[in-house]
Protein backbone atom coordinates (compact mmCIF):
# COMPACT_ATOMS: atom_id res chain seq x y z
CA UNK A 1 0.00 0.00 0.00
CA UNK A 2 1.58 3.25 -1.09
CA UNK A 3 1.64 6.10 0.97
CA UNK A 4 1.65 10.14 -0.35
CA UNK A 5 4.36 12.53 0.50
CA UNK A 6 2.40 14.54 2.37
CA UNK A 7 0.83 11.91 4.33
CA UNK A 8 4.96 10.31 5.18
CA UNK A 9 5.93 14.17 6.17
CA UNK A 10 3.02 14.58 8.74
CA UNK A 11 3.91 11.22 10.34
CA UNK A 12 7.18 11.85 10.67
CA UNK A 13 6.74 15.37 11.87
CA UNK A 14 4.40 13.92 14.61
CA UNK A 15 7.09 11.35 15.32
CA UNK A 16 10.33 13.87 15.33
CA UNK A 17 7.97 17.01 17.29
CA UNK A 18 9.65 19.10 14.78
CA UNK A 19 8.65 22.68 15.31
CA UNK A 20 10.73 24.57 12.61
CA UNK A 21 9.01 27.55 10.64
CA UNK A 22 8.97 25.61 7.86
CA UNK A 23 6.96 22.40 9.78
CA UNK A 24 4.39 24.83 11.17
CA UNK A 25 3.72 25.81 7.53
CA UNK A 26 2.65 22.82 6.15
CA UNK A 27 1.22 21.36 9.15
CA UNK A 28 -1.09 24.95 8.92
CA UNK A 29 -2.24 23.71 5.25
CA UNK A 30 -4.10 20.94 6.26
CA UNK A 31 -7.28 20.62 8.62
CA UNK A 32 -6.25 17.00 10.37
CA UNK A 33 -2.47 17.66 10.43
CA UNK A 34 -3.16 21.21 11.84
CA UNK A 35 -5.33 19.62 15.39
CA UNK A 36 -3.16 16.80 15.42
CA UNK A 37 0.22 18.92 15.48
CA UNK A 38 -1.33 20.90 18.22
CA UNK A 39 -2.73 17.75 20.30
CA UNK A 40 0.40 15.70 19.60
CA UNK A 41 3.24 17.98 19.34
CA UNK A 42 2.59 22.08 20.65
CA UNK A 43 0.36 20.51 22.90
CA UNK A 44 -1.42 23.83 23.28
CA UNK A 45 -2.81 26.35 20.58
CA UNK A 46 -1.64 26.46 16.71
CA UNK A 47 -2.33 29.91 15.53
CA UNK A 48 -0.88 29.46 12.18
CA UNK A 49 -3.22 26.48 11.64
CA UNK A 50 -6.64 27.93 13.46
CA UNK A 51 -8.04 29.25 10.25
CA UNK A 52 -7.62 25.66 8.23
CA UNK A 53 -9.26 24.21 11.11
CA UNK A 54 -12.18 26.04 11.36
CA UNK A 55 -13.51 25.14 7.95
CA UNK A 56 -14.14 21.26 9.53
CA UNK A 57 -16.96 20.67 12.36
CA UNK A 58 -15.69 17.93 14.26
CA UNK A 59 -12.06 19.05 14.51
CA UNK A 60 -13.29 22.79 15.89
CA UNK A 61 -14.98 21.11 18.21
CA UNK A 62 -12.03 18.62 19.20
CA UNK A 63 -9.95 21.60 19.29
CA UNK A 64 -11.58 24.25 21.47
CA UNK A 65 -12.46 21.02 23.77
CA UNK A 66 -9.39 19.72 23.83
CA UNK A 67 -6.85 22.47 23.23
CA UNK A 68 -8.61 25.89 24.09
CA UNK A 69 -10.66 24.21 26.68
CA UNK A 70 -12.90 27.24 25.81
CA UNK A 71 -14.92 28.56 22.72
CA UNK A 72 -13.52 28.18 19.43
CA UNK A 73 -15.09 31.45 17.85
CA UNK A 74 -13.65 31.07 14.19
CA UNK A 75 -14.86 27.50 13.93
CA UNK A 76 -18.27 28.18 15.13
CA UNK A 77 -19.85 29.16 12.06
CA UNK A 78 -18.87 25.75 10.81
CA UNK A 79 -19.63 23.69 14.06
CA UNK A 80 -23.24 24.78 14.02
CA UNK A 81 -23.43 23.00 10.25
CA UNK A 82 -23.93 19.89 11.91
CA UNK A 83 -26.35 18.71 15.04
CA UNK A 84 -24.09 16.93 16.85
CA UNK A 85 -21.18 18.87 17.08
CA UNK A 86 -23.58 21.98 18.00
CA UNK A 87 -25.10 19.67 20.92
CA UNK A 88 -21.59 18.63 22.22
CA UNK A 89 -20.37 22.07 22.02
CA UNK A 90 -23.01 23.71 24.29
CA UNK A 91 -22.62 20.96 26.42
CA UNK A 92 -19.12 20.29 26.66
CA UNK A 93 -17.46 23.69 25.85
CA UNK A 94 -19.99 26.64 25.73
CA UNK A 95 -21.77 24.64 29.30
CA UNK A 96 -24.68 26.60 28.87
CA UNK A 97 -27.15 27.53 25.82
CA UNK A 98 -25.65 27.79 22.60
CA UNK A 99 -28.60 30.00 20.64
CA UNK A 100 -26.22 29.50 17.69
CA UNK A 101 -26.20 25.77 17.13
CA UNK A 102 -30.01 25.52 17.91
CA UNK A 103 -31.43 25.43 14.37
CA UNK A 104 -29.17 22.46 13.67
CA UNK A 105 -29.75 20.84 16.84
CA UNK A 106 -33.92 20.87 16.65
CA UNK A 107 -32.84 18.59 13.31
CA UNK A 108 -32.29 15.68 15.40
CA UNK A 109 -35.03 13.94 17.77
CA UNK A 110 -32.48 12.68 20.08
CA UNK A 111 -29.91 15.48 20.18
CA UNK A 112 -32.69 18.19 20.79
CA UNK A 113 -34.20 15.98 23.71
CA UNK A 114 -30.74 15.55 24.72
CA UNK A 115 -30.08 19.64 24.42
CA UNK A 116 -33.22 20.12 26.36
CA UNK A 117 -32.41 18.19 29.46
CA UNK A 118 -28.85 18.09 29.41
CA UNK A 119 -27.92 21.69 28.69
CA UNK A 120 -31.07 24.20 28.98
CA UNK A 121 -32.39 22.04 32.03
CA UNK A 122 -35.79 22.56 30.56
CA UNK A 123 -37.85 23.14 27.81
CA UNK A 124 -36.21 23.44 23.96
CA UNK A 125 -39.38 24.70 22.19
CA UNK A 126 -37.54 24.77 18.55
CA UNK A 127 -36.80 20.95 19.19
CA UNK A 128 -40.18 20.01 20.26
CA UNK A 129 -41.48 19.30 16.95
CA UNK A 130 -38.40 16.49 16.00
CA UNK A 131 -39.11 15.35 19.60
CA UNK A 132 -42.79 14.87 18.92
CA UNK A 133 -41.66 12.33 16.24
CA UNK A 134 -40.22 9.50 18.93
CA UNK A 135 -42.55 8.07 21.13
CA UNK A 136 -40.47 7.27 23.70
CA UNK A 137 -38.43 10.44 23.75
CA UNK A 138 -41.98 12.61 23.75
CA UNK A 139 -43.05 10.40 26.76
CA UNK A 140 -39.30 11.40 28.65
CA UNK A 141 -39.51 14.55 27.47
CA UNK A 142 -43.09 15.06 29.09
CA UNK A 143 -42.21 13.39 32.28
CA UNK A 144 -38.98 14.87 32.86
CA UNK A 145 -38.60 17.99 31.06
CA UNK A 146 -42.34 19.14 31.05
CA UNK A 147 -43.23 17.88 34.02
CA UNK A 148 -46.81 17.70 32.35
CA UNK A 149 -48.27 17.37 29.11
CA UNK A 150 -46.78 17.11 25.64
CA UNK A 151 -49.46 17.83 23.41
CA UNK A 152 -47.10 18.21 20.51
CA UNK A 153 -46.01 14.70 20.74
CA UNK A 154 -49.25 12.66 22.01
CA UNK A 155 -50.14 11.43 18.59
CA UNK A 156 -46.40 9.61 18.39
CA UNK A 157 -46.80 8.51 22.10
CA UNK A 158 -50.55 6.82 21.33
CA UNK A 159 -49.02 4.80 18.92
CA UNK A 160 -47.20 2.75 20.95
CA UNK A 161 -49.03 0.50 23.57
CA UNK A 162 -46.74 0.93 26.40
CA UNK A 163 -45.71 4.30 26.23
CA UNK A 164 -49.08 5.60 25.86
CA UNK A 165 -50.03 3.81 28.94
CA UNK A 166 -47.06 5.27 30.86
CA UNK A 167 -48.11 8.81 29.45
CA UNK A 168 -52.04 8.29 30.69
CA UNK A 169 -50.75 6.93 34.19
CA UNK A 170 -47.87 9.72 34.08
CA UNK A 171 -50.57 12.38 33.39
CA UNK A 172 -53.23 10.86 36.03
CA UNK A 173 -50.51 11.46 38.68
CA UNK A 174 -50.09 15.21 37.69
CA UNK A 175 -53.61 15.53 37.54
CA UNK A 176 -54.10 14.02 41.39
CA UNK A 177 -51.10 16.52 42.30
CA UNK A 178 -52.56 19.20 41.06
CA UNK A 179 -55.84 18.72 42.91
CA UNK A 180 -54.91 16.94 45.93
CA UNK A 181 -52.28 21.18 46.09
CA UNK A 182 -55.78 22.83 45.31
CA UNK A 183 -57.66 20.89 48.08
CA UNK A 184 -54.39 21.72 50.69
CA UNK A 185 -54.01 25.27 49.64
CA UNK A 186 -58.06 25.43 50.45
CA UNK A 187 -57.62 23.63 53.90
CA UNK A 188 -54.43 25.87 55.48
CA UNK A 189 -57.06 29.26 55.03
Amino acid sequence: MAIDYDRRRYLYILTTMDTSPETREFMASNPEYAFKYALDVLKGRFLEGEMIIATDSMLSYHYAYWIIRDRFVIGEKEIITLPLYSYLYARDVVKNKFPEGEEAISKSTALSFDYAKNVLNGRFPEGEEAIAKDSWLSYLYARDILMGRFPEGEKTIASNIEYARLYRKFIAMKNRQRTAGGQNEHKDT
